[in-house]
């Protein structure tokens, strides 16, 4: 009988040992194989092209969450992107990818619009040099966790605040870019600029389909039902000031775009509170009222690309800037951009 079960013992173990074996020797699944063969061709297009990967992915948790680590550095370089010196000063373009983008697909997305920005900057100003840097930071959280992709952009903003430290130099020009939810980190920096009253060196900001609250970036009035009763109520937003610290801000907005619809749905405010539109509607979201005030900084543009304002150039969904609308929309966005350097 023992030697029956010792017998048996060693089937058990051999079993446990073969699954153990097999798991760390098999390839891995088709999908992280596919990522890593993008990432490596993103990584060698953007090394010869001269484009500047900067990352902060390593910050946050799987929820989103900043994670507790002194020693973490904020921001990392791929180091065969590193910075190329120039001869003189070169207009610096830092992109900030949106959310459900992994490592790969935001090294390819920046250097796609590298690769335009150029190409349109040199068919107007010849002369102008271009150092572009992909921000990108942990956003792979899934087309539903916008919340969690939120939290992680709000975490990430202070190594974007670095990385721009970092790249400021006198008579630079620094030209923001950012892509839907990316432009919660860009407004977030800004707003770490203006607490610490650092001297601004941003030229431009362009915020294109922004997935922040509208009311965040202005100022002035909305109409609120509290206990039946309607009540009118004043605000500022909270990075209203800190637009300042840019000369020139340009965001769009589309009456097409059904993701910033879904992502900010009207919410109870508490018992009692009704839900305004106005305080939940998102930037990239058309808003009008004729009995509610609204004032944006006087740097601000709104340009408003839904169907019937600019022919052929609307922007039908969220990730558009990648298609021939959105190079319509963002030609239109850039040549603004080079006539107010």
């Amino acid at each position: 009988m023992f030697y029956f079960l010792r017998i048996v013992l060693w089937i058990v173990l051999l079993a446990l040992a073969g699954g153990v074996a097999l798991r760390l020797t098999r390839p891995p699944e088709i999908a992280v194989t596919e990522e890593i063969y993008r990432f490596e061709r993103a990584r060698k297009e953007a090394a010869k092209a001269g484009n500047i990967i900067v990352y902060s992915r390593h910050t946050v948790d799987n929820a989103g969450r900043p994670l507790d680590n002194k020693k973490m550095a904020a921001w990392k370089i791929l180091p065969e992107t590193a910075f190329a010196p120039t001869n003189g000063p070169a207009l610096q373009v830092v992109f900030v990818h949106d959310q459900d983008v992994t490592f790969a697909e935001s090294i390819n997305r920046g250097n796609y619009l590298a690769e335009l920005l150029r190409q349109w900057t040199k068919q107007r100003r010849p002369e102008t040099v271009m150092e572009f840097h992909t921000f990108s930071w942990r956003a792979d959280f899934g087309a539903g966790e916008f919340i969690s992709a939120r939290l992680a952009a709000h975490a990430q903003s202070a190594s974007l605040f670095d990385y721009l430290q970092s790249i400021g130099r006198p008579n630079t020009p620094v030209i923001l870019l950012a892509h839907g939810l990316g432009a919660q980190l860009v407004l977030e920096a800004m707003h770490v600029r203006w607490e610490r009253r650092i001297n601004p060196r941003i030229n431009a900001v362009l915020l294109v389909q922004p997935a922040v609250h509208r009311i965040d970036v202005s100022r002035g009035t909305f109409e609120q039902t509290v206990n039946d009763e309607l009540k009118v109520i004043r605000y500022e937003g909270k990075y209203f000031p800190d637009l300042f610290a840019a000369n020139f801000v340009l965001a769009t907005c589309s009456a097409t775009d059904g993701v910033l619809s879904q992502e900010f749905p009207e919410m109870p405010v508490g018992p009692g509170l009704a839900s305004s539109a106005k305080r939940d509607a998102a930037l990239g979201v058309p808003y009008h009222s004729n009995t509610e005030a609204e004032a944006f900084p006087r740097n601000f543009y709104l340009l408003d690309l839904s169907p019937g304002h600019h022919v052929d150039m609307s922007l039908p969904g969220h990730d558009s800037l990648y298609d021939t609308s959105g190079r319509r929309a963002l030609w239109t966005i850039w040549q603004r951009v080079l006539r107010q350097l």
